[in-house]
């Protein structure tokens, strides 16, 4: 499309004008089609084209207005910088939604940090893509870079906002920074009859949500770092998938019979007991496929773990944080209750201490264990132990990459993550030697 926009210059040769024809020739419906492959922006400069062209990107299906980029660095500016840039993004959206002439539209994606202050025009926006039939909306108005901000100052979804005469056409929605609550949640929901995928962070005024009908289309449900949220409960027949992370919640399992992905993390693990957790877990042990745990190693209170059978768990990963002292081999007690576990995967942030101790030996043969996956190997005892434990009682293991860095240290220049990585490799080649894995052992 590059060479399109350039077919006005004296320079351009015969042929890029007949290949310029040959495309005025089309009818706009596939000239749109093939705008709608390309950015909004870069489909925007296709205006300057000519008389007929400069509507044609106002026909767009996609509206994605990412931002955030240009919130790089703003902690360390000014507040009028802020200002400045939110002024901008402002106008850039409203100009385009001003320009939209299209009955529909396929996506609508909202990424700034945007605040309570610009309330009327968010529920514009809000109004606009529900009455455009979106199919995947995501108002994303958090900013990691941003710290000056208030929790409950954010943007709040109102059930006035949402009022509309028909059934949207919602298949997915993301909140993220949104102040909602369960009562305008579950009303969205039971006017969005094919809403499959939904996503909540950080809502400071989530509190109790019910997720029930047999009409729920639901299959993926994502809630995290909610902090004042206290209960969710789930009859959701076509559940799949679950993640939550945040505060110790009470969770309440009516009906998930195909639920087989959960994702459980913060402090719902950190202040778990043993007498609150895996009550939880039996009500559908039977159908789980993969499980992941964001944890912080605690021996003594995993030792008092009796973990359900979890017989059709085939992935299990663990993100884990641990000081160098801690033994990860208290996990082993749920790598046990998974009979036909096929993958395992480990990523841990470890932190120093001064605390020594003997390296510990655990025998517990597992059969089905054939791929091991080790991110954040530092190759001290925490880590080592553990792989030499997997090496010596994954009977039918055929492969174990170890990778230094964690997913979040990837493609990082720092200077002593790469001297403690070229460490770490040495470390893991002396796994390698000392075993006979060297067809096993895949070092990142």
């Amino acid at each position: 499309m590059s060479e399109v926009l350039q077919i006005t210059s004296p320079s351009v040769s015969k042929a890029q004008k007949r290949e310029y024809d040959n495309i005025n020739e089309l009818p706009d419906e596939v000239l749109i089609s093939i705008l709608a492959r390309m950015p909004m922006k870069e489909a925007a400069r296709t205006s300057v084209l000519s008389r007929r062209w400069k509507k044609l990107w106002t026909y767009h299906p996609y509206l994605v207005f990412d931002g955030s980029n240009s919130l790089r660095g703003i902690h360390s500016r000014s507040e009028q910088v802020l200002e400045s840039e939110q002024f901008t993004y402002l106008n850039w959206v409203n100009d385009v939604l001003e320009s939209h002439h299209d009955a529909a539209i396929d996506e609508f994606k909202i990424r700034f940090y945007l605040d309570q202050c610009y309330q009327s025009d968010i529920d514009d926006w809000v109004r606009f893509a529900f009455g455009k039939k979106v199919q995947i909306f995501e108002l994303d108005l958090s900013s990691s870079r941003v710290i000056s901000h208030v929790q409950d100052s954010g943007y709040e979804l109102c059930s006035h906002t949402l009022h509309f005469q028909t059934p949207l056409s919602l298949t997915s929605l993301v909140l993220k920074q949104v102040r909602v609550s369960g009562e305008v949640l579950e009303n969205l929901l039971s006017n969005s009859p094919f809403l499959e995928r939904l996503c909540i962070g950080a809502s400071t005024s989530l509190v109790h949500l019910r997720l029930a009908g047999p009409s729920l289309c639901l299959t993926y449900l994502e809630i995290t770092a909610c902090a004042r949220m206290k209960s969710l409960e789930l009859d959701a027949p076509n559940l799949l998938s679950l993640k939550y992370s945040g505060q110790n919640i009470e969770i309440r399992f009516i009906e998930v019979p195909n639920l087989a992905e959960l994702f459980i993390g913060g402090m719902f693990v950190e202040t778990c007991t043993r007498s609150y957790l895996l009550p939880l877990v039996p009500t559908f042990a039977s159908q789980l496929q993969k499980l992941v745990v964001e944890m912080r190693v605690d021996e003594r209170k995993m030792m008092l773990f009796e973990y359900p059978i979890l017989t059709q768990l085939k992935e299990l990963e663990l993100q884990v944080r641990a000081r160098d002292h801690d033994s990860l081999l208290c996990l082993t007690s749920l790598i046990n209750a998974s009979p036909s576990l096929n993958q395992l995967s480990l990523e841990l942030s470890w932190s120093k201490s001064y605390t020594r101790r003997r390296v510990m030996k655990v025998k517990r043969h597992h059969y089905n264990l054939k791929e091991v996956e080790i991110r954040g190997f530092v190759g001290g005892m925490v880590d080592t132990e553990f792989c030499t434990y997997l090496v010596e009682n994954a009977i039918m293991l055929e492969k174990m990459s170890i990778d230094p860095f964690t997913k979040n240290e990837k493609g990082g220049g720092n200077c002593f993550k790469a001297e403690r990585a070229r460490a770490a490799r040495v470390r893991a080649e002396d796994l390698r030697s000392k075993y006979g894995v060297e067809d096993k052992l895949v070092i990142l």
